[in-house]
């Protein structure tokens, strides 16, 4: 005889999901924890609501194209990979690299680019795919005329009157070229390459001028991943969906979810000068409503992690303003957050605890789940079982979660410094001088703040699960 159970079909499960995300339209609906969560899910509304982006975020993608920072890549085939000696050191060995572009306005054009060799030098292979940035000409020739050179009158300077900008945000800037600096390239209306400094007064002054010149627009970026990745995304995406069947669609949709509010809220916020702090919180307290009310339902026992995770998310971000504080942190911490300063209105101290909260926030979501679902489980075991008694198992459920938990931001965050630190231990200095450097620095509070935000996840969420769940009868997710 077969004992074994009957498969479950498709819409056996489909209907399992919508019994296990759907509540009952009873009495018990609206009681307090609803309530509360309620008043955080407007709280939070209303304050993504204040912080929305105006949409200035265009306008510092063109400063950082002004600075020569590329904003455009397109597709290129490597044609040709040769070693000889370098163009302009002969005595070095170089790579020289075609690049044919596959993408972009000058399909079918083809480049050289000379790389040295060195430990850091890529391994370039004929066939392979590459990605080149492009940086478009970012000024016009308004005008030529001739004068007296500025270093010195008895001579004759050409200078280029460049128009920079669009509409209301044109500039008009002059340009002196050298007696003999590739004057016969110049002329009225051609489009040129200007680089910019930033002048004592703080203004940007031009620094070089250069004819535009695919040979000069472009230049390897890096290789071409994007199908590596997308295939990835789809073997993922197939097993999630396979071991969770349509909860895990749900996570999948969640997940999405949480890159929207990510890249088309946090980051434009951000960027628009709002609060990075408040940004962050906010953002993460949108992403834990979406995120946990998808993948586990509009039940009680959602509502708990929810509530869990708000308060914990909560004294992260106090913590983390508090210690950032007194620590005298300045956020220059890598070369982009130094780039950053060039722009008033990122604020590049509060990024860093921006940081903080939003590293914390997902693993206080894993938390505050696990935590109530392992208390309704035990419910569910023992339908007897009160209040008190829930808390203790369940809190005893946590601290073994929350041992491994912490020792996962420790590793996360080691990893990602790997290199930092082997080059801090190489240097020969103490372990306190390399703890108290601003980079090492700022990854201890990460950890530190983000487990003390986990621990204190744990007791709180278990006792909100416990006094949800408590009482006789059978556990209502509801």
């Amino acid at each position: 005889m077969d004992d074994r159970e009957p498969e479950v079909g498709v819409e056996a499960e489909l209907d399992e999901w919508i019994e296990y995300g759907s509540e009952q339209l009873d009495e018990r609906r609206w009681d307090w924890f609803s309530w509360v969560a309620l008043a955080l899910g407007i709280v939070t509304v209303v304050g993504i609501a204040m912080l929305w982006p105006t949409g200035r975020t265009s306008e510092q993608v063109a400063e950082l194209s002004t600075l020569g920072v590329p904003s455009q890549f397109h597709a290129a085939e490597i044609v040709r990979v040769e070693e000889a000696p370098c163009a302009g050191v002969t005595s070095l060995v170089c790579t020289t690299v075609d690049f044919e572009l596959i993408a972009g306005p000058d399909i079918g054009f083809v480049l050289s680019q000379e790389f040295p060799e060195g430990p850091t030098t890529p391994e370039f292979k004929v066939g392979q795919q590459a990605v080149m940035s492009y940086i478009p000409a970012n000024a016009v020739v308004r005008e030529i005329r001739d004068e007296p050179c500025s270093f010195d009158a008895a001579q004759t300077c050409r200078v280029l009157s460049l128009v920079t900008g669009e509409g209301s945000d044109a500039a008009i800037s002059d340009y002196e070229l050298f007696p003999g600096e590739e004057e016969g390239s110049y002329f009225v209306g051609s489009p040129v390459m200007a680089d910019f400094i930033e002048g004592d007064d703080g203004e940007l002054e031009i620094f070089s001028v250069a004819p535009e010149s695919p040979f000069r627009q472009y230049r390897f970026a890096d290789f071409q991943r994007r199908p590596v990745l997308l295939w990835l995304v789809i073997v993922f995406a197939i097993v999630v969906v396979w071991l969770g069947r349509w909860r895990g669609a749900a996570a999948l949709g969640g997940l999405v979810a949480s890159v929207c509010i990510l890249l088309f809220f946090i980051l434009p916020a951000i960027l628009d000068g709002r609060s990075p702090v408040l940004v962050a919180v906010f953002g993460s307290a949108g992403i834990a409503f979406v995120a946990l009310y998808l993948a586990h339902g509009f039940n009680r026992m959602t509502t708990v992690a929810v509530i869990g995770t708000m308060g914990a998310l909560t004294l992260t971000a106090l913590l983390s303003a508090l210690v950032v504080g007194l620590s005298e942190f300045t956020g220059l911490v890598s070369e982009e957050s130094s780039l950053l300063t060039l722009f008033d209105d990122v604020d590049v101290r509060g990024l860093l605890l921006a940081g903080i909260v939003l590293g914390a926030a997902g693993a206080i979501d894993d938390v505050t789940v696990t935590q109530a679902s392992a208390v309704w489980e035990l419910k569910a075991a023992n339908r007897q079982m009160g209040v008190a008694e829930l808390f203790r198992r369940g809190l005893k459920i946590g601290r073994d979660h929350i041992a491994s938990m912490v020792n996962t931001l420790l590793l996360a965050y080691a990893g990602a410094s790997l290199p930092l630190i082997v080059l801090f231990v190489l240097s020969e200095q103490s372990l306190g001088t390399v703890a108290n450097s601003e980079v090492v620095a700022v990854e201890i509070v990460r950890t530190l703040v983000g487990s003390i935000g986990l621990v204190a996840a744990v007791p709180f969420t278990t006792w909100l699960a416990a006094v949800a769940s408590g009482g006789s009868g059978a556990p209502h997710r509801h």
